[in-house]
């Protein structure tokens, strides 16, 4: 009788994890005063949870002592490869990226480093080691490979992100009246502890101006632009280092004879923080102004809008990390109009975030059906106990996801502690799910763990969970705030069978020495990872 009592409780705890379409409703036991109490919607079998099976009871068999114990078997061959951790350069300086292959049995290896982005042709190298140099800005995803004699195979990636030798902030994009002056503030450091010399130049400016800046050369605050002509102006601030190095940028001022826009100050913030952008106008003659604000650039898997946008003031919550640029243009009732710019910072500060967005083509009809329609989910499993399963499948709480990973105090809301206590105790490695985006826009959905401890390992997977129609996703990985890892679009679509609907595993996230660096293994390769997805329960 015990063993139905237990096979019945477990049937009913099962199903106060499962959710609706539409997702949003928090619910626990408590919620319902107890497991009898009615639940207050209609909850659905899950259909990527497999019921178990029927198996008979039967008393314990002992072992028999006339049975033989199993022969010696033979050591799995087994290829590994480690990538050193990701890094930061300055532009002209040299890295050399050191891989290490290992073979379980010792058979012979072969291994090159390939290029999958890099701002300048990088030649493939047969050998353990790359040299980078001199080295351009951008960033280098340098991949690991080794081969044994059998074909077995293993991969890691290398990323190095090689910043500008000089950082240069131009003033942001402004407008002023018709003789009047604009302040020219700019910012700029080097980042090779070498001298700055600057230069101004009109680029562009109205017919007839004869309106220069003063000085033409230096970074002072004051440095001036008259401005003797209505009409469009732009401005070039170059910074050259004591080795010649250089590097410009760009600011554009708009005269209009009524109409003036005043931009707030530029802001620092982090991912699902709000701010407010509180704009100005002003009509010389009084005109009747209306208002309007646009993001002008924005991280290319933001899905971020804009809240009153047609009002002076803004509000905008960040769903990424990245920077931003707000344009807000103000018009008067007869056509004339100018602009100015606000630029933010939104920066992740996590040991591990991780983003995931679809329908970046915006190509996918159903997925942004209110309170329904396609649902993709996030996960990360955490590899000392996962067992290479995922979700319900894996053991209890080894993966973090929407049915167990939440945040208790609110949406877009991390917890110190986390949302599942993982190995070790405290604080460390625990992850959270910030929002399970489902019912509005194609994502993003994000998980992170603040803290975590050097030489953990975790498993990145994103699961089409409902719906049918093909859509593209794109998964991004933070380690310490440094982009170490992002996917090309991959093409997901519902297809259940056996297992349940697809699962892409993306890959693993290696943690460093210092907690904050990451090394990345992909699963596959770019454009080829059709072996890194299958149902979710055939892992």
């Amino acid at each position: 009788m015990r063993y139905v009592i237990a096979f019945a409780l477990s049937l009913a705890l099962g199903a106060c994890g499962s959710r609706t379409a539409l997702k949003d409703h928090a619910f626990s036991l408590s919620d319902a005063g107890s497991v009898d109490a009615p639940l207050p919607f209609d909850v659905p079998s899950r259909p990527d949870v497999p019921p178990p099976p029927d198996v008979p009871l039967r008393p314990d068999v002992p072992v028999r002592p006339d049975v033989p114990t199993a022969p010696d078997v033979p050591p799995i061959e087994r290829v590994t490869v480690q990538c050193p951790p990701s890094q930061r350069a300055v532009e002209t300086q040299s890295r050399t990226l050191t891989g290490v292959a290992r073979s379980a049995t010792g058979r012979p290896l072969t291994v090159r480093w390939e290029v999958e982005r890099a701002p300048v042709m990088v030649p493939t190298t047969p050998s353990t080691s790359v040299v980078l140099a001199p080295l351009v800005e951008g960033e280098y995803r340098m991949r690991f490979v080794a081969t044994n004699d059998l074909g077995q195979s293993d991969a890691c990636t290398s990323v190095l992100v090689v910043d500008p030798a000089i950082n240069l902030l131009c003033p942001n994009d402004q407008s002023r009246y018709v003789s009047e002056v604009a302040s020219l503030v700019g910012r700029a450091e080097s980042r090779l502890g070498r001298g700055l010399s600057f230069t101004w130049q009109v680029v562009s400016r109205p017919a007839m101006s004869a309106g220069n800046v003063a000085p033409p050369t230096g970074l002072t605050p004051q440095t001036r632009l008259t401005l003797d002509q209505v009409g469009d102006w732009r401005v070039q601030l170059t910074a050259r280092d004591a080795e010649g190095l250089t590097r410009s940028c760009v600011t554009r001022v708009r005269v209009d004879p009524d109409v003036l826009a005043i931009c707030p100050d530029d802001q620092r913030s982090s991912p699902f923080a709000a701010i407010s952008l509180a704009g100005r106008g002003q009509s010389r003659l009084g005109r009747p102004l209306t208002y309007g604000w646009s993001i002008e650039s924005a991280p290319p898997t933001s899905t971020a809008s804009l809240r009153g946008a047609n009002q002076a003031t803004a509000g905008f919550t960040f769903d990424v990390a990245g920077d931003w640029v707000y344009r807000l243009t103000v018009r008067n009732d007869r056509g004339n109009e100018a602009s100015c710019t606000t630029r933010a910072l939104a920066a992740s500060t996590e040991a591990i975030r991780v983003e995931l967005v679809w329908n970046i083509d915006r190509s996918c009809r159903s997925c942004n059906a209110q309170g329904g329609g396609i649902d993709i989910d996030l996960h990360l499993a955490d590899l000392s106990r996962s067992m290479g399963r995922w979700a319900s499948f894996a053991p209890a709480n080894a993966t973090c996801y929407y049915a167990n990973c939440r945040c208790t105090a609110g949406v877009g809301t991390l917890c110190p502690s986390g949302a599942i206590e993982w190995e070790p105790a405290g604080a460390q490695n625990n992850p959270q799910l910030d929002i399970d985006h489902i019912g509005d826009l194609p994502g993003p959905e994000n998980i992170n763990v603040l803290q975590a401890e050097p030489g953990s390992r975790f498993a990145v997977g994103v699961h089409y969970f409902s719906g049918s129609e093909p859509t593209p996703a794109v998964v991004r990985v933070y380690c310490g705030g440094t982009l170490v890892f992002e996917s090309e679009p991959v093409r997901l679509a519902g297809n259940a069978g056996a297992g349940g609907n697809p699962l892409w595993r993306v890959g693993d996230i290696e943690v460093g020495g210092d907690g904050r660096a990451c090394v990345f293994r992909r699963c596959g390769m770019p454009g080829a990872v059709t072996e890194c997805i299958r149902p979710q329960g055939s892992w």
